[in-house]
């Protein structure tokens, strides 16, 4: 079955793990994408360029080149949009995929599902150092119920089909990190079937620095302010936004030492 890779690349991206990534989802996957559409968020740096013009060399890429930064939602929005299959699976360019991750999503697709995501595995330095897995319910049922709390499926790991996230209104720029659980609640309240694999599929580069840009007032107010818009597009009661706010908003407040132990937990219950 054909489908297409969808990845976004800025200037600060590290080339050495910008190539990693992309070996990743082409030299040793047991299915192959007939496309790649690599997302130029901007000039890049000439390293970069460097790694890209190589990888086009061995495998079929579509160069999507913009003018300027815009942001990963506005990115990502612009490349669904240069994706020529209907089943496109999702990449950052600094994570790793397994090598049966493909295979195994395009048999949860065929079942009939709108997106199929998976377990991932957090590693700092290399993968040989895991420092957490981030799991998710597997039936939409469930992941329906956790949607109403927290995203219920991970972005960078996750395949689904090109029409449902265009009828859901495809991806915006929500001003941080909330173009994946925005685009998420707005297609599941377009009635979009999920899945979560319940296995590790995909290795997440992390650092301190991430848990630590998920923290401080002007995060909270943003996250708030999709809590509203979850609220008001009805997908959210009123007290699901009001048990959001209240605890979302203690946990943007607290030191990064304990926001990444909080982390943890909740990303292995």
């Amino acid at each position: 079955m054909k489908f297409s890779v969808l990845i976004s690349v800025y200037f600060k991206e590290k080339p050495e793990y910008l190539s990693l990534a992309l070996d990743s989802i082409w030299d040793s996957q047991t299915i192959k994408p007939n496309e790649i559409v690599i997302v130029k968020d901007g000039l890049l740096t000439n390293d970069l360029d460097a790694i890209i013009d190589s990888f086009a060399l061995k495998a079929p890429v579509n160069i999507v080149t913009l003018e300027k930064n815009v942001g990963l939602g506005l990115a990502l929005a612009k490349g669904i949009g240069e994706c020529s299959n209907d089943i496109i699976a999702r990449m950052d360019s600094d994570d790793i995929s397994k090598a049966d991750r493909f295979e195994k999503q395009l048999n949860k697709i065929n079942e009939g599902y709108d997106l199929v995501s998976c377990w991932s595995a957090f590693f700092e330095d290399s993968i040989d150092n895991i420092i957490a897995i981030k799991k998710r319910p597997e039936h939409h049922k469930d992941i329906l119920k956790l949607a109403k709390r927290r995203s219920p499926v991970g972005h960078a790991m996750s395949m689904y089909k090109k029409k449902s996230v265009l009828d859901a209104g495809n991806y915006r720029d929500v001003g941080f990190s909330y173009e994946d659980y925005n685009l998420w609640v707005r297609m599941l309240h377009n009635d979009a079937k999920f899945y979560n694999i319940q296995e590790p599929l995909y290795y997440v580069r992390s650092s301190k620095e991430q848990i630590g840009r998920r923290g401080g007032f002007g995060y909270m107010v943003k996250e708030i302010v999709q809590f509203w818009f979850f609220y008001r597009l009805g997908f959210y009661s009123f007290y699901n936004f009001m048990e959001n706010t209240l605890t979302h908003s203690i946990i943007r407040i607290i030191p990064t030492a304990l926001r990444k132990l909080f982390y943890k937990k909740i990303w292995q219950s």
